[in-house]
């Protein structure tokens, strides 16, 4: 396209392309940087198409109104940021205590002259630059040299000598290796040194006895894991067996050392219900924890307190065999609602007291044992990986699914596991 001819049309005005403009029209950017504003109403003359941007209408610099002039303390402040801290010239651009583009490739040069003047090895600087090949002095180019020679002997000296533990017999010869490396196809034929007929026959047969080691280990490792399974088995059965057998959930206001209990539920390993209660905590119930469980301020306003259903739980508990999913939570909720009720009625010790009352029950995990029997390792952890319980976060939901967990692992365990 001619110089000077518009690209398309836009409302009657020619658009030009990127240098194709009349020379004396002007962005409104540009006349601002003149110290020109647009008059009232002054039309636009034509338009400049930028690819990023869209268009842009280009006024008549004749027809526009000069600004008044600059206060001098702003003048000072543009010029001062227009100013280059190295070499002092006021630019066109904003530099904000920046290089301007001159320094700043002068600085480049500076800098590449004296890399191109020192060592890469000891760090030497000297007047002359260092050849370009190596960039070094001397001393550390025969250092180099050397250090690669002995690198080259020492692949070499591996390429030709068997590969055996502490075997230094020499299985191919030098030029053989040199051939292997001139060959065009070298780099698809990896080169592997060769045994010796002795270490070739003590690699095999150290091979075959680790294959054997770790066959007996797979064995033993199976044979453990299925003893394991029937004392877990045997457990379950056993407990539920058990008459004396109960099972105890709480629902807390968190998992803090500070949650307290909302909910609670008893029920025995027939499944009779011993105690299902809401907890007036006395303090509110977070919104996170009533998401999970559903329970909220409205729901437990009439409940009872904990130091109120505590006779109850004391009947339920007392001289039984309680199982309980994660049991070290739901007994550090216990004990922290013990002793707030211990401390309430005056006790001396309350910490104490809750203690003693706890030392009187018996309290049993099952989620431990229950992902034991699962059989889901985690080598992260190096253990068994926790299950989900899957009783709906509600107390009495929750001891259920223990019972039906405890049915789950008191199945026969299949002859062979894997």
């Amino acid at each position: 396209m001619p110089r000077g001819e518009p690209c398309a049309w836009t409302d009657g005005l020619p658009v030009y392309r990127w240098g194709q403009a009349p020379a004396y029209l002007r962005t409104q950017t540009q006349l601002g940087q003149a110290r020109l504003k647009l008059a009232k109403g002054q039309p636009a003359l034509a338009y400049i198409r930028t690819h990023k941007y869209g268009d842009f209408p280009l006024y008549d610099p004749a027809a526009a109104v000069k600004m008044r002039p600059l206060p001098s303390a702003v003048k000072r402040r543009m010029e001062a940021a227009r100013t280059c801290r190295e070499c002092g010239k006021v630019r066109e651009h904003v530099l904000n205590g920046r290089p301007c583009s001159q320094c700043w490739e002068k600085a480049q040069r500076a800098r590449q002259r004296e890399r191109a003047r020192t060592c890469w090895g000891c760090g030497a600087v000297r007047e002359r630059p260092y050849p370009a090949s190596h960039h070094r002095c001397q001393s550390c180019r025969r250092a180099q040299l050397a250090e690669e020679r002995a690198r080259k002997a020492e692949s070499l000296r591996y390429a030709i000598t068997c590969p055996g533990r502490d075997c230094s017999v020499q299985t191919a010869s030098k030029a053989e290796v040199r051939r292997w490396k001139a060959a065009p196809d070298a780099m698809y034929r990896p080169w592997s040194p060769r045994w010796c007929p002795p270490c070739e026959e003590r690699e095999e047969r150290e091979r075959a006895e680790a294959e054997q080691r770790s066959r007996e280990r797979a064995v033993a490792e199976r044979e453990t894991r299925r003893r394991r399974m029937l004392e877990l088995r045997e457990w379950a059965a056993a407990a539920l067996a058990d008459e004396a057998l109960v099972v105890l959930d709480t629902e807390t206001t968190g998992l803090d050392s500070e949650a307290c209990v909302v909910e609670l539920a008893v029920i025995s390993g027939s499944g009779d219900v011993l105690l299902d209660t809401l907890v007036n905590p006395g303090r509110p119930i977070p919104a996170e924890a009533s998401e999970i469980h559903g329970i909220t301020d409205e729901a437990v306003a009439s409940a009872p307190t904990f130091g109120q259903i505590l006779a109850s739980l004391t009947a339920a508990l007392d001289g039984r065999r309680c199982l309980i999913w994660n049991a070290p939570y739901d007994e550090g909720r216990l004990r922290w609602e013990l002793t707030r009720h211990y401390r309430a009625a005056g006790h001396e010790d309350p910490a104490a007291s809750a203690a003693a009352w706890l030392d009187c029950m018996t309290l049993e995990d099952v989620m431990v044992p229950y992902s034991d029997w699962y059989g889901d390792w985690n080598d992260y952890f190096g253990n068994y990986q926790w299950q989900p319980l899957g009783g709906g976060h509600r107390a009495l939901g929750d001891v259920r699914a223990v019972l039906d967990r405890l049915r789950e692992m008191a199945m026969p365990v299949a002859s062979s596991i894997d």
